[in-house]
């Protein structure tokens, strides 16, 4: 009996032993599955956590690379800039135009896409078994969440609640400095196709309402189409309308258009006659803003947006 008893205490005691060295099991373990919910509501399972990464959109990088992931296939576009980490990361084609084959040859185990952009890809990346998450990436907002889903994804929660806390803070450092009067503001995007109003859900919109700018095309419900289908974020122009609404600041984005020769918005509005009588052409409150900032998502790069806008308006207040 005696020897029975030993047994037993034996086999405890090695069973103890093993359970103590393994890896713990369950949502929080690193082999455990990842169920995310993506911005169209799409529930999106991980085995784990993912070891190849490719991002349709350049503005995901440095989300990614703040929580240790590793990209080995990117989109690229005209504007923006690559980090350092995905230089050496395959392309994929241009963020309007997915190569679809050289993504499934780079057998990735997570595609994060941008909402409203590359929906017509997922089923046939979901139909090689390659998961998609598709992310929202307009507002400041967005950012903050997708950095905190994409934490969620490499399972480093807690570091993305950092770079989240970092961003709040350096926003704030700028809006603090700022005189407490409103402005009106409207920003005007140029194409080659002509010349578009942005809104508050636009990128320099979203800036210029964390600087407590009021614009003037907010509530404007009149539709826009673009090449991607009809765009929320933006508002038709008329120099009728903005001659009324007379804004004491303007700020222009632009895709296509020369800057520095005949055709420059900017001197445009400076040199044309109907426009001298808006407050914002006769302070001289008129401003380019940076492509690589305010034509793609800014990502980390939020703050240093509003800093540059902030910037502009108030020179011996706010330094780019």
């Amino acid at each position: 009996m005696r020897k029975i008893f030993s047994f037993i205490f034996t086999v405890l005691m090695v069973c103890l032993c093993i359970s103590g060295c393994s890896p713990l099991t369950g949502s929080s373990g690193s082999g455990s599955a990842i169920k995310i919910t993506d911005d169209n509501q799409r529930i999106v399972t991980l085995k784990k956590v993912p070891e190849r990464i490719v991002v349709l959109s350049p503005s995901f990088l440095e989300l990614v690379e703040a929580v240790d992931g590793k990209v080995v296939g990117r989109a690229k576009t005209q504007v923006g800039k690559v980090p350092a980490f995905a230089k050496d990361a395959a392309e994929v084609g241009f963020i309007f135009n997915i190569n679809v084959e050289k993504i499934v040859e780079l057998k990735p185990d997570l595609v994060i896409a941008y909402k409203g952009m590359h929906e017509r890809y997922l089923h046939t990346l979901e139909s090689n078994n390659i998961p998609v998450v598709v992310l929202n990436l307009k507002s400041y907002e967005d950012v903050k969440h997708s950095m905190l889903t994409i934490g969620k994804i490499m399972r480093k929660d807690d570091k993305a609640q950092k770079v989240v806390a970092n961003l709040d803070k350096d926003i704030n450092a700028t809006v603090s400095k700022l005189p407490k009067s409103e402005r009106s503001v409207a920003i005007l995007h140029t194409t080659s196709m002509g010349i578009t109003m942005e809104k508050e859900t636009s990128i320099a919109g979203c800036c210029a309402k964390m600087l407590k700018l009021r614009n003037v095309v907010q509530g404007e419900t009149k539709p826009v189409s673009g090449p991607m289908g009809t765009q929320p974020d933006k508002a038709p122009y008329s120099l009728e309308d903005l001659l009324e609404k007379n804004p004491q600041v303007i700020f222009i984005t632009s895709m296509g258009a020369p800057r520095d020769a005949e055709g420059n918005p900017k001197l445009e509005i400076m040199n044309n006659e109907a426009w001298q009588s808006i407050d914002a052409v006769k302070n001289k409150q008129v401003f380019f803003l940076p492509d690589d900032l305010f034509l793609l998502n800014p990502g980390l790069e939020y703050p240093k947006a509003v800093r540059y806008m902030a910037a502009k308006m108030y020179p011996d207040t706010v330094k780019e």
